[in-house]
């Protein structure tokens, strides 16, 4: 046996070791500075907040491991977090390794914050086990496993590789990858093959999704699958023109000036990393930092899929073929931090926005737990005059961490009817009525009060690696849409070059103020599931007048604006009541050519075009 090191053993080559608890991982913090001189440890040659310093002054020495320690970013001072003063700055945090017990201990003492240093999802697309319970199999008798073989192809019988391949039963799921042939064999227990609920097949690149329920199976043959290519829904995608994609029509980003591209605005996308070298982010993501790699190019490769579709989606390029993004000139940084990324790891990346002038930052990532250091440092981030978009995540359920914050923009996902095949996966993801216009709210999106507003989030195509497209869903790239729209009101609006050009917090809320008044709210049902509604690129950035659903309180213009709800001229929220006569006015006077100093005047010639008020016959009354 190896010598012990910091009290475990390192066991040779073929020993093996045997299992037990893990030590778990915290981010650890001091008190502020009055606190600990209060306590006597402001004296000595080392900083008393230095945390592992402190630790070892408390007597822990030796009964932790320090994976890191993250230096105070030079960001502006908190004045308050909650109902407690913070010390201004923020603090040194260690990432340190402990047994349970020894952290409850340590984080009783007043001089110690110690907080669980958790994992981050990044909201991958969501899967087929969304909603379905699942049993416990070892109290099933499940039985012998039987081979089930599958193919999967596309409409020219084209072999689709890497597909993954999803038999779905209360039991549990089994899974499989194709290989280059586009053949899988899936092992599946004789008792859970009766009770399959579902096929599901996710294609790598280039091709839909496809969801068959209650599949008949066959063990002794294979089951041929056939995905669709996108290029089929999208005629010449990719290599012959550009694919705006339907969330582009309906934010409003279509209608917009070719001028209005970003230009000037710093986005960090904290994420996967991106893929470089893929043709629509080729130039685009110029800079970066590997969080989780303590690099300064691992952000160059994405080995998930899930950043560079995000930036694709932001900043793709504007060249003519494969997709466009909504800011194809603003300049993007990568931190990447997953996959395995925690919340250490989220510290770090924001301190990188605050030292390199990040303007916006994109976090298509959450937790179903808080923290109260990342609570902190994100409101550091906003002081500073960065603005954090977050997707509000894919659980179905509460909103997630950070998206809950007041401090954010939480950003929940809808999708459209007609905009991807019938036989698609992403066709099971409506949940609710679909609006007159086909909008619906995503069945896997958190929603809550906490959601500010909502955006394209079912069937979004875009960038992934090497130089492919996928067609994905999630609030992850609900939240990017947002995300470009703030960096055009940035780079565009007039507020943000006059009263609110200073970097403060007061630039970004009236960024996230300008989005929501922006939006055209949706009756999807519960308002929790769209916030203020779907931000309008058009309205937010002044090129259109703000659509209001309320009727003037004057009872003329109150009369006017009914009338013209009636004729579709004003948007109404409900069937108008009839326009009631004018009995005030003289007989004949609609009829009569308005007097020049008449303020309804401009109102009466919009009425009389559409046929509501008559030129002088009494038919036309």
């Amino acid at each position: 046996m190896s010598e012990p090191t910091n009290g475990r053993s390192t066991p040779g080559p073929t020993e093996g070791r045997r299992l037990g608890p893990r030590r778990d991982r915290f981010l650890l913090a001091t008190a502020a500075p009055a606190q600990l001189a209060t306590a006597g440890l402001a004296a000595g040659p080392e900083s008393p907040a230095d945390p592992v310093d402190l630790l070892g002054r408390l007597g822990a020495a030796g009964t932790f491991e320090v994976h890191r320690v993250i230096k105070a970013s030079a960001g502006p001072a908190l004045s308050v977090m909650g109902t407690e003063a913070v010390a201004s700055g923020f603090p040194d945090v260690a990432v340190v390794e402990m047994e349970a017990d020894r952290a409850a201990i340590l984080s009783a003492h007043p001089l110690v914050h110690l907080e669980p240093d958790l994992p981050l999802r990044y909201h991958p697309a969501p899967g087929p086990v969304t909603g379905m319970r699942l049993r416990d199999p070892g109290l099933m008798p499940l039985g012998d496993d039987i081979a089930v073989p599958f193919v999967v192809r596309d409409r020219a019988g084209t072999p689709l590789a890497g597909a993954e391949v999803y038999l779905m039963s209360p039991a549990f799921p089994a899974r499989g990858v194709t290989g280059a042939d586009g053949a899988v064999t899936l092992s599946v227990p004789q008792a859970a093959l009766a009770d399959v609920r579902g096929l599901y097949v996710k294609p790598q690149a280039d091709h839909w999704a496809v969801w068959l329920a209650q599949p008949e199976i066959d063990p002794g043959q294979p089951g041929v699958v056939v995905c669709p290519s996108l290029g089929e829904t999208f005629p010449g995608f990719p290599g012959e023109r550009e694919l705006e994609g339907w969330a582009r029509h309906a934010m409003r980003f279509d209608v917009l000036p070719p001028t209005f591209r970003g230009h000037g605005v710093k986005i960090a996308i904290i994420d996967s990393g991106a893929a470089v070298d893929h043709p629509d982010l080729s130039g685009r993501v110029t800079a970066g930092r590997d969080v989780a790699g303590q690099t300064d190019d691992g952000w160059r490769v994405d080995t998930v899929g899930h950043g560079s579709h995000t930036a694709g989606i932001i900043g793709g390029s504007d060249n003519g073929m494969g997709i466009i993004g909504v800011v194809p000139e603003a300049e993007i940084h990568s931190c990447k931090i997953f996959p395995g990324g925690r919340f250490s790891d989220l510290l770090e990346a924001l301190d990188y926005c605050l030292a390199n002038g990040i303007d916006l930052v994109n976090l298509s990532l959450g937790s179903p737990q808080p923290s109260e250091l990342l609570a902190r440092k994100i409101e550091q981030v906003r002081q500073a005059g960065i603005a954090c978009v977050v997707a509000a995540g894919n659980s179905g359920g509460p909103v997630a961490f950070p998206a809950n914050l007041a401090s954010v923009l939480a950003v929940a996902a809808i999708g459209k009817t007609g905009e991807y095949p019938p036989e698609s996966y992403h066709a099971t993801q409506v949940f609710g009525t679909p609006t007159a216009e086909g909008y619906f709210s995503a069945r896997f999106t958190c929603f809550g009060p906490e959601v500010d507003v909502c955006a394209p989030g079912v069937a979004v195509v875009s960038s992934v690696p090497p130089g492919n497209y996928a067609a994905w869903d999630g609030t992850s790239f609900a939240a990017p849409y947002v995300t470009g729209l703030a960096a055009l009101l940035l780079a565009h609006h007039s507020d943000f070059r006059g009263r609110f050009a200073a970097r403060d917090a007061g630039r970004v809320d009236r960024l996230f103020e300008i989005i929501k008044g922006s939006c055209q709210p949706l009756a999807l049902g519960d308002p929790g599931r769209s916030g203020a509604g779907l931000p309008d690129a058009e309205a937010a950035l002044g090129l259109k007048p703000p659509v209001t659903l309320t009727p003037p309180a004057d009872p003329t213009l109150a009369a006017l604006w009914a009338a013209m709800a009636q004729a579709g001229l004003v948007p109404a929220p409900m069937p108008v009541a009839p326009v009631p006569a004018m009995a005030a006015a003289p007989a004949g006077a609609r009829d009569q050519p308005a007097s020049g100093d008449d303020v309804l005047a401009p109102l009466r010639t919009a009425l009389r075009s559409a046929g509501l008020f008559g030129y002088g016959s009494a038919e036309n009354n």
